[in-house]
């Protein structure tokens, strides 16, 4: 049986309503930078699917992102090196 997890993060578009936005290909990693950009706004939840449990992430992902945009650029590549760093160490390069 083949494992599903996904992202569905729904945003608030006034008058025009309500859209989720839904991409298989998204991460973590992708959701928190898009909020962090700027691109995703008035977030009314980010639920995770995984298999067949669904997961509120929404405040766990706000924080991610409000950190990430309170670094300063040269910091923000720092992170994302001890990230790789670790992500090498821990599962393989």
């Amino acid at each position: 049986m083949t494992s599903h997890s996904y992202y569905v993060v729904m945003e608030d578009f006034g008058k025009r309503g309500l859209e989720a936005v839904v991409s298989p290909e998204a991460t973590r990693r992708g959701i928190v930078s898009l909020i962090a950009g700027g691109n995703l706004r008035d977030i009314v939840f980010i639920h995770h699917v995984k298999d067949f449990s669904i997961s509120d992430v929404t405040d766990e992902l706000m924080e991610e992102a409000k950190a990430l945009r309170e670094l300063e650029p040269i910091d923000r590549q720092a992170a994302r090196n001890d990230h790789n760093r670790d992500h090498a160490k821990n599962w393989g390069a």
